[in-house]
């Protein structure tokens, strides 16, 4: 969450910097879009498997410079209580290819940092995007974006019995068209997704039952081998254990709409 932080307020340092100059000749633009999104959210591991009915509103905004740079940043949400996940994300964006306002390619590098409560996690790490737009007939256009994070940090959960999560890569993908109301109110439909994989980590007794972990000792990173069973001087009385991997998933998808205003 911190890098999340840092990495805003320097953009939002970076663009105010820029910003100042343009505000006399009118070369920057934006919009900032509150939305509903209606999804559902799976979760698949070795441990559970659980699909919930989790819409939830959104937020993202967007900065335009020079007609050619841009920030974005958005908040997603799935919310089913426990079983919830949310998706925070900043990325600066170039058009590489922008005959027209609202017809370009565009490419980007960013930060994402998701939130797992149902498995009493959370992961960060950068990611890259792409995205297009195209002008149909009348005041609409057709947009996509598409984002990759191949290498996101390791989780630990909070809940003994979930264990550790490692081999993390996620992807999300929207697509939508968008209606210019008024000059300054567009109206936005569309669809979007995210997705998480991961190989989960979790001890089990040699009865099936998970174990909780114990910290390596000296302090060091990872977990030493367990033993389960009441304090013996003897290892003769115990109960093994063993590390058990399954690979597993997380994705909230649905359709939302939203309501923009441009400045």
């Amino acid at each position: 969450m911190k890098n999340v932080v840092r990495i805003t307020l320097l953009w939002c340092l970076f663009c105010s910097a820029l910003s100042l100059p343009l505000l006399a000749e009118g070369r920057f633009g934006g919009e900032v879009t509150g939305i509903w999104w209606a999804n559902d959210i799976e979760e698949k591991g070795g441990v559970q498997s659980i699909s919930s009915d989790a819409g939830a509103p959104g937020l993202r905004a967007e900065l335009l410079m020079f007609e050619r740079y841009g920030l974005q940043a958005g908040q997603y949400r799935s919310d089913a209580g426990s079983n919830g996940a949310s998706y925070t994300s900043v990325d600066f964006m170039w058009r590489a290819l922008a005959p027209a306002e609202n017809n370009f390619v565009a490419f980007g590098v960013g930060w994402q940092k998701m939130d797992l409560q149902g498995l009493d996690s959370e992961t960060s790490g950068m990611r890259v995007s792409v995205e297009g737009r195209v002008e149909l007939p009348g005041p609409v256009y057709a947009y996509g974006h598409g984002s990759y994070q191949p290498s996101l940090q390791d989780a630990r959960s909070s809940d003994p019995a979930l264990g550790t999560f490692e081999d993390l890569d996620a992807h999300e993908y929207e697509f939508g068209v968008a209606w210019a109301a008024t000059p300054v109110i567009r109206v936005h439909a569309g669809y979007r997704a995210n997705n998480l994989s991961f190989t989960q980590n979790t001890i089990q007794s040699a009865g099936g039952g998970p174990a909780q972990l114990t910290p390596s000792v000296g302090g060091g990173e990872g977990f030493q081998e367990l033993s389960l069973g009441p304090p013996v001087d003897s290892c003769d009385e115990c109960t093994p254990a063993a590390m058990l991997s399954a690979g597993g998933a997380t994705k909230s998808s649905g359709f939302y709409l939203g309501v923009g205003f441009t400045f």
